[in-house]
């Protein structure tokens, strides 16, 4: 009886660890939302708040420094017993997170649980999706002070928008912030907060949808005059997947405010933005059929076919797509894919020249892809 009494205690103990956790993570949602507030003023606030998720609360400091900023628990001081990590915009370090027992604990299972370590590690990366939404803003807020100007290629994105029956005005509103992202930077991070309609106006991006064990599946390449972030527009606003340059990349971005005004006042041009979603959403249906259904070999066939029509048009698959890109993209091990790939060729159906693919045989290719 007396054993069975400990068991609960025990469960009840450990439950109550986890609903601290949760409501840590509560209230930091609810201070990651003020994107206007003064940084310093949030970060003291986040050193407020995270100890509480902490079993020994009252002794539990937090200091959080981003470039020149610094804000710290009130009688912070950094101990051996501590967590730290760096925050990170674009995988470049803009600061870093210690969180320490500012004095000596006794614990059985160790100075911090399991659990608390998961929890610092989803608090970090909070931090980082948050701090790279405030460059985002600011650069976007600098952008809607510049002049347009107009060249060739933004001569041909007016003409696509145009074609969309949207009116000058319109275009005017759409076309006013426009960012550069390099090779292999994060556009937009699954699980981050999303306010911005985005429109590539050259460059590739690859859109994917990764797991707990932080797995990439590609689902989508994204080519120049299309779209990115239709499904949160009205869904929770955050981005269920996040997206990558695959090469150096422009987009405009539009507030979600914005163009919903402009969908809400221009009937035609709802229409056509009905059509991309439908578009788009076939293409992943297509995507989980081949997936789901089909063996390694159909899975590559389909995947091969997909980048030749639909992204690059032709039958030369560019450097720009890696092994792994193309792994991802077909729900393959990489190692897996490069054997096929070589079966490909030595069938005399690719050839591989430089890390580039060229289609050979398009119909064989076909075939093999339909027999799954």
């Amino acid at each position: 009886m007396q054993t069975e009494k400990s068991d609960i205690d025990r469960v009840l103990k450990s439950l109550d660890e986890r609903k601290k956790e949760l409501d840590c993570l509560y209230r930091i949602d609810e201070e990651l939302k003020n994107f206007d507030t003064d940084l310093y003023e949030v970060l003291s606030e986040l050193t407020k708040i995270i100890p509480d998720g902490w079993r020994f609360a009252e002794i539990c400091k937090v200091k959080i420094t981003v470039r020149d900023i610094e804000a710290s628990t009130e009688g912070f001081k950094k101990t051996e017993l501590k967590l730290s990590s760096d925050l990170l915009i674009n995988q470049e370090p803009v600061g870093e997170i210690i969180l320490c027992y500012a004095k000596p604990v006794r614990a059985e299972k160790g100075i911090f649980l399991s659990e608390e370590n998961r929890l610092f590690q989803t608090i970090v990366s909070k931090l980082n999706q948050y701090l790279s939404y405030r460059k985002l803003k600011k650069i976007y807020s600098e952008n809607v002070k510049s002049k347009f100007k107009l060249n060739n290629t933004e001569y041909d994105f007016i003409e696509y928008l145009s074609s969309l029956h949207l009116t000058k005005e319109e275009i005017t509103l759409i076309t006013k912030v426009q960012i550069d992202f390099k090779k292999g930077e994060t556009i937009c991070k699954q699980g981050s907060f999303a306010s911005f309609i985005m429109i590539l106006k050259n460059g590739l991006v690859k859109a994917t949808i990764e797991n707990s064990h932080y797995k990439s599946h590609i689902f989508k390449i994204t080519t120049p005059f299309n779209i990115i972030g239709l499904s949160s527009m009205y869904n929770d606003n955050y981005y269920h997947f996040s997206c990558q340059a695959l090469e150096p990349s422009k987009l405009y971005l539009i507030e979600y405010s914005n163009f919903i005004k402009i969908i809400q006042s221009n009937p035609k041009f709802s229409i056509e933005i009905m059509k991309m979603y439908s578009n788009s959403l076939q293409g992943v249906y297509d995507k989980l059929g081949s997936i789901a259904n089909k063996q390694a070999l159909g899975k590559v066939c389909d995947s091969l076919i997909y980048l030749s029509e639909k992204v690059f048009n032709s039958h030369v698959i560019e450097t720009s797509i890696t092994r792994k890109d193309l792994a991802e993209l077909s729900g393959l091990a990489t190692e897996n894919l490069v054997r096929i790939l070589s079966e490909l060729k030595k069938d005399k159906i690719i050839s591989i020249n430089n890390k580039s693919i060229e289609i050979l045989n398009i119909e064989m290719l076909k075939m093999l892809g339909n027999l799954g």
